[in-house]
């Protein structure tokens, strides 16, 4: 059973933005404020969870040459520009 939070403190202009979108979208602000919440929270794991794997790569000297990347991303753009 999920807990129930009894507040959240936002000052009245993002109050009123939330209000605004939540009509908009024919949902309550409560459903909107929670699912922004979980949102925040997904993205903030795996950002941590991909720190983590990029910070172990290095541990185990699993690198890549900076020239090579750059070189890798200057092609796609360029090729995207074509």
């Amino acid at each position: 059973m999920p807990l129930k939070v009894t507040s959240v403190r936002l000052d009245d202009d993002t109050l009123t933005r939330i209000g605004q979108m939540a009509e908009a979208m024919d949902r309550p602000r409560a459903w909107l404020m929670a699912e922004a919440i979980k949102q925040y929270v997904d993205r903030e794991e795996w950002f941590s969870r991909e720190v983590e794997k990029g910070v172990k790569a290095a541990d185990e000297g699993r690198l890549l040459d900076h020239a090579d990347i750059k070189s890798k991303w200057e092609s796609k753009r360029a090729a995207q520009m074509d």
